[in-house]
């Protein structure tokens, strides 16, 4: 009986190879100023554009389409300079995770929901607000065609250019320094949260937009997906879009 050969050395030492992991994209800060510099000077110009004279259509069309544009832009820095929107933005691949992220949407959803009725009733009655100061009233006896339209974005649309922007441009841009207090968790859902609350420039409401914003950061930290973020702040705007449509 003859004794087995020895292993080639060469062979028998080479460990494993480790799989290939995902580029990470190149964009960050200057790309996300970029998208929040879009949404804002869209933001700026749309009233100049449409004059004192404007129509209500065209107050419509004003007003969606500086986050419309913001969106688009940040879904062609993460097609240029990054990997794409499904693995940039962390969109579902598969159906678990689909049926995961939406449910940790919904989940963050309900707690921004619940916390901004509580909120905005305290503030209501402490601060004396009345529903006719509302910008929209100026949009009543808007064409039926024009008003679906409206309450769709309010309730689809603004959410998913907000999400791009905030917690798919900005909170990439933090997570690339991880080294850093502001690249960890904590620190990114922090930042995204007060610079979406202080962005929409509605002091009145900034603790709703702070506990509405840090609800939606949970849900994006949980699903570590843009698309939890956005199913939470739907239906965070599902309230403001079913009163938009009954005033109209």
């Amino acid at each position: 009986m003859t004794a087995p050969e020895p292993p080639d050395p060469d062979t028998a030492a080479a460990p494993a190879r480790p799989a290939p992991s995902r580029p990470a994209h190149r964009w960050g800060i200057p790309a996300t100023l970029v998208v929040l510099a879009v949404n804002l000077v869209g933001f700026t110009l749309g009233p100049v554009l449409a004059g004192e004279g404007f129509v209500a259509e065209t107050y419509v069309l004003a007003i969606m389409a500086p986050t419309l544009l913001a969106g688009a832009a940040a879904l062609a820095f993460s097609v240029w300079r990054g990997c794409g929107p499904v693995a940039d933005f962390g969109l579902p691949r598969s159906w678990p995770e689909f049926r995961d992220q939406l449910g940790i949407g919904l989940l963050g959803g309900g707690i921004a929901l619940l916390g901004a009725l509580i909120l905005a009733a305290i503030l209501v009655v402490a601060l004396g607000i009345d529903a006719a100061d509302s910008p929209f009233t100026a949009l009543v006896g808007l064409p039926v065609g024009w008003k679906l339209l409206l309450v769709a974005w309010v309730w689809f649309g603004a959410p998913l250019g907000e999400e791009l922007m905030f917690r798919g441009m900005l909170w990439g841009a933090l997570e690339r320094r991880p080294d850093r207090w502001w690249g960890r968790p904590i620190g990114v859902l922090t930042i995204t949260t007060v610079v979406f609350a202080m962005w929409h420039q509605e002091w009145w409401r900034l603790p709703v937009l702070l506990w509405g914003g840090a609800a939606m950061g949970f849900a994006r930290l949980r699903g570590r997906s843009v698309f939890s973020s956005w199913v939470a702040h739907s239906l965070n705007n599902t309230l403001p879009a079913l009163g938009l449509l009954l005033l109209l």
